[in-house]
């Protein structure tokens, strides 16, 4: 922003009131001053007062919202998909999400295998009791005999995206057989059991780098994370990688 011109001597004024004198706009330099033989008479030098520049407060851009970050509709009204697993309303949308996320070959909803509102799977430490908790195959479902090695992680990374917590269960990873799959929890879900809660924001934690699994020490999280979107920050969550449990 240019600087306010500063006050015009007395003679500099003088000579723009001179007749046929205009005051531009734009200040044109000043004629040179006539040559006399006279002494003129001393004149005081007008104190110019400084003009004083403002400092500017850097404004901060503002964090980019990660691509795909939606939040979910608030609806927990139950339905039971095509498999007959029961599920609420806001994960089924958030799976949903995920699908146009991941964009590929492998239809995450006819992959569940494992739904919500299921107490008593002792296999998964009570996570499935409430709602917000579901499991995918991740094997080719017209034949359920090959697993989809190439679609593992760019549906793990859409799931994140779209809200979930989730992890590839290795074969034999929770108890001796258990098959392969991915586990996934609904952050932010009214209605996590505790223990699904847990896996999020507890000691083996989502949010503090880990797997999940309930094991002392935690396992580390094989696909880094957390995925942290706006509408999750404003509900409280927080990257707890660094804050003790």
């Amino acid at each position: 922003m240019p600087r306010d011109p500063a006050p015009l001597s007395s003679l500099a004024l003088w000579a723009f009131l001179l007749p046929g004198c205009t005051l531009p706009g734009n200040w044109p330099a000043l004629p040179p001053s006539p040559t006399s033989t006279s002494t003129p008479a001393p004149t005081q030098t007008p104190t110019l007062t400084p003009t004083v520049t403002p400092s500017l407060t850097p404004t901060l851009s503002p964090t980019p919202t990660p691509m795909g970050c939606l939040r979910p509709p608030d609806d927990y009204s139950r339905i039971t998909t095509a498999r007959g697993f029961v599920l609420n309303r806001r994960t089924l949308s958030m799976l949903e999400h995920a699908q146009a996320l991941y964009a590929g070959p492998h239809d995450l909803v006819l992959a569940v295998t494992q739904g919500s509102y299921s107490p008593g799977e002792a296999a998964s430490f009570g996570t499935h009791d409430d709602g917000g908790a579901v499991d995918l195959s991740v094997l080719d479902l017209p034949t359920a005999s090959r697993v989809l090695t190439d679609e593992i992680d760019p549906t793990l990374r859409a799931l994140r995206r779209s809200g979930f917590a989730a992890w590839l269960r290795t074969p034999g990873e929770l108890y001796a057989g258990s098959p392969i799959h991915i586990h996934a929890i609904a952050i932010g879900d009214a209605e996590l059991s505790p223990a699904a809660v847990r896996q999020l924001t507890g000691p083996e934690g989502y949010f503090r780098g880990f797997n999940g699994i309930p094991v002392d020490p935690p396992l580390p999280d094989l696909y880094g994370g957390p995925d942290l979107c706006p509408w999750m920050l404003e509900m409280g969550y927080a990257d707890l990688r660094a804050v003790a449990p």
